[in-house]
């Protein structure tokens, strides 16, 4: 069984090797002060899946890292160009312990 120290650890390994930034069970990857860009949260994820044999058929990517706003501000853009801003959903490594041991994505 998938313990939350196993979740702490794998992240630890990959993203947090030098230890820069405290991690709990608690720590959000797409939301407060150490917050991913999109690519590098797409890595995590994949990563996290194939490490702990996730289902990713319910996992809603953009939920937790949504569409970037382009260079250009929506005002200046046609309305068929426009971007809806979104703030993202926090993306715990709680949610990913939870999910891991329940080998399906849990929260979408």
């Amino acid at each position: 069984m998938v313990t939350n120290e196993d979740v702490i650890d794998w992240y630890n390994s990959g993203w947090n090797k030098s230890g820069k930034w405290p991690v709990t069970i608690d720590t959000s990857l797409s939301t407060g002060r150490y917050v991913w860009v999109w690519e590098t949260g797409e890595e995590i994820m994949e990563s996290y899946f194939k490490t702990f044999k996730v289902d990713t058929q319910r996992f809603n990517f953009l939920k937790y890292w949504p569409n970037e706003k382009s260079m250009i501000p929506n005002f200046l853009l046609p309305k068929s160009l426009r971007v809806k801003e979104f703030e993202p959903a926090p993306l715990t490594l709680k949610m990913l312990a939870d999910s891991a041991r329940a080998g399906k994505w849990l929260y979408d």
